[in-house]
């Protein structure tokens, strides 16, 4: 028996584009037993799109996030700490370096996944929380928008009908598409030109799905509606937009200067830049699915991971 098992306690990190999060959890009875739950903005994704390498400054911010990130998974009784790398480790030259550096950070094994596998973690996240209460005779699909990449998984129960990593992301649209600060609307025009071309690779339902959403971009959108003085995670996961309201919530931030958007209640300031570009991927892929709802999901890849992980327990 190996020492976590005797432990109980795992720690799943996302080393994402945009954010790092991570998830302390211990197997309990029914359901894992989250010990703790924490996110950090470090744009580790910042021009790789453009530049094909990982910043050194994004680097330096990153590492001691996961230096971070390992004292606090001890203090908390994980014996195991594993990591996943997403759209920006695969794409930089430089990311088997920072896989290295980050994996002794950690203490623990950091894996660089395909989008295929981002996208079934992310699917097996949604269909196992027993606290969105998915209904079974509905097709099921989830949308994990990231800052580099765009995960899409649609299924039904256990059985997954179609899966894709999409190169867009909130991060990559921006800098694709957005420039100016606020943006023009040719500039919008472009990005939703960019994101439905994206999107042209995702089979059209015959059924519409429920539809979850997952990722900062969603619990940042709810966080807005919501309109909390600060963002709160465990308040928005479960909670259901519609599209009318994320479109209007795409007018109004394209209306403003990012250092406007900062003051807005319930988004994280870090991700103002960011956050009219994951909306707009948001808006397109439900006009894409025929969808008019959306639950939120606060409860992404990670938890695919740590789901894994108390599997192998058993």
């Amino acid at each position: 028996m190996t020492t976590a098992r005797k432990n109980g306690a795992v720690a799943a990190v996302d080393i994402g584009t945009n954010s790092v999060k991570m998830t302390v959890a211990a197997r309990g009875e029914a359901r894992l037993r989250v010990l703790l739950d924490t996110t950090r903005i470090t744009r580790l994704g910042k021009n790789v799109d453009a530049a094909g390498r990982l910043d050194p400054e994004a680097v330096r911010r990153t590492l001691d996030v996961l230096a971070e990130f390992a004292r606090l998974a001890r203090e908390h009784g994980a014996a195991h700490i594993a990591a996943v790398g997403t759209s920006a480790l695969r794409d930089a030259a430089n990311g088997p370096d920072f896989v290295a550096q980050a994996a002794q950070t950690l203490g623990g094994t950091v894996e660089v996944i395909s989008g295929d596998r981002e996208a079934h973690l992310v699917y097996t996240a949604a269909k196992g929380d027993p606290d969105l209460a998915l209904p079974r005779d509905v097709p099921l699909a989830v949308v994990d928008i990231g800052g580099g990449s765009t995960e899409f998984v649609l299924g039904s129960g256990d059985a997954i009908t179609f899966r894709d990593s999409l190169q867009l992301g909130a991060v990559r649209l921006t800098e694709r598409a957005l420039p100016s600060d606020p943006p023009t609307k040719d500039e919008l025009a472009a990005a939703r030109r960019l994101a439905d071309k994206a999107l042209a690779a995702i089979p059209v339902p015959d059924t519409p799905p429920t539809l979850v959403g997952s990722g900062g971009t969603i619990a940042n959108l709810a966080g807005m509606e919501r309109g909390a003085p600060t963002f709160d995670p465990q308040a928005l996961h479960g909670m259901s937009l519609t599209r009318t309201q994320i479109e209007a919530r795409i007018a109004a931030l394209a209306a403003l200067p990012v250092a406007d958007r900062r003051t807005i209640p319930g988004l994280e300031p870090d991700r103002a830049d960011v956050i009219l570009a994951g909306a707009l991927i948001q808006a397109r892929a439900m006009e894409r699915l025929g969808a008019d709802t959306v639950l939120t999901s606060l409860r992404g890849l990670r938890y695919g991971l740590l789901y894994e992980l108390a599997a192998e327990e058993d």
